[in-house]
């Protein structure tokens, strides 16, 4: 009797998180974030190359894009690969301007990707980020220096300040 009830339960958390979440941005509302260059992706989780996923809900992170630049802060979890520090940080953080920016859709998905490029002192990275029809989003980072990561997450407006 208590499986059946767990399998109960089970598929009604299923069901719930299937339904969305709770985001209300609309396919017309990421393409024009997208076009305006004006939003912002905040990560539920980190997915580190070595280990499990971990959960960032409460933790500060972001990815916010404004006209033509970007600030960045994500935690990172992971391998340095080369010298240098973390320099107190202990994830990546960039601010200014976006470079190599790259648009791009996907037919099958209807999802929209973007690419550009950072360099931080030493480290050059490379952001590859895909957004899907219900605003949930996936982050690679590539590093120099770094084990790659990723991060799932939501786009949504910016913040008001």
């Amino acid at each position: 009797m208590k499986s059946i009830k767990l399998i109960i339960s089970l598929i009604g958390i299923w069901i719930l998180s299937s339904c969305g979440s709770g985001n209300s941005i609309s396919e017309q509302n990421i393409s024009e974030l997208i076009e305006g260059r004006k939003f912002e992706i905040e990560n539920d989780w980190a997915v580190p190359l070595r280990g499990s996923n971990i959960n960032l809900i409460g933790n500060p992170n972001s990815i916010t894009f404004k006209n033509d630049s970007v600030e960045i802060y994500l935690p990172y979890f992971g391998v340095r690969q080369a010298g240098g520090g973390y320099s107190g940080e202990g994830g990546i953080k960039y601010s200014g301007p976006i470079k190599d920016l790259r648009f791009g859709s996907g037919d099958k998905k209807a999802m929209e990707s973007i690419q550009f490029d950072a360099n931080i002192k030493t480290e050059n990275l490379r952001f590859f980020i895909n957004i899907y029809p219900t605003g949930n989003t996936t982050t690679n980072v590539t590093s120099s220096q770094r084990d790659a990561i990723a991060y799932r997450g939501q786009i949504q407006k910016i913040k008001e300040e």
